[in-house]
């Protein structure tokens, strides 16, 4: 079985050596961080327009910040790349030789997953999300890591794997911040 930093897929004619540049664990800062903004741009105008509508669910912050940041920063962006894109990537691989089916079912199946994950009744750690959240936080994360891991895997320049975990990390710091910021304003501790 590959890891999740290795594709199979051929370099391009000319590529030589540059093809795998940066070792096994590189992140392309380049993709990583164009799909960072495009994420950091879409997500929130998107639950802008929830709050217009009156479709944002103002449940309660999450009771410990320390763990949401733990959780948020390092577990699940680790996590949730390897199970909702790498996995599925592989999985379609093992059937599926085109490679626009390939990508496509791996992005629906991506999609799929990503969104339904991110519909939360809440808890300790993580906060309450409603299916409208849910499903502007899953698409617009699904669309723009998905691109972040297709277009370096595409480049061959770096790890899909570790591009994308890194892009959603620091998504995640920043939701983080914003949401430890919003406890410190509001004093909801």
């Amino acid at each position: 079985m590959l890891f999740p930093d290795q594709t199979t897929e051929a370099a391009p004619p000319n590529a030589g050596n540059a093809g795998w540049a940066g070792g096994r664990f590189a992140v392309n800062w380049r993709y990583c961080l164009r799909c960072l903004l495009a994420q950091a741009i879409l997500c929130p105008l998107g639950l802008m327009l929830l709050w217009v509508c009156g479709a944002v669910d103002n449940g309660p912050s999450p009771a410990s910040l320390p763990l949401l940041a733990v959780l948020a920063m390092l577990v699940a962006p680790v996590m949730e790349t390897f199970i909702f894109f790498y996995l599925p990537h592989q999985f379609f691989r093992l059937f599926i030789k085109n490679q626009s089916w390939l990508w496509g079912l791996s992005f629906a199946a991506t999609t799929l997953l990503f969104t339904w994950d991110h519909h939360t009744s809440g808890n300790t750690a993580i906060p309450h999300r409603n299916w409208p959240m849910a499903l502007d936080v899953g698409l617009s994360g699904s669309f723009c890591f998905f691109a972040c891991f297709y277009l370096t895997a595409k480049s061959r320049r770096g790890s899909p794997f570790w591009t994308t975990a890194a892009c959603h990390a620091l998504y995640n710091t920043g939701v983080t911040a914003f949401v430890a910021a919003q406890m410190a304003l509001t004093g909801t501790h």
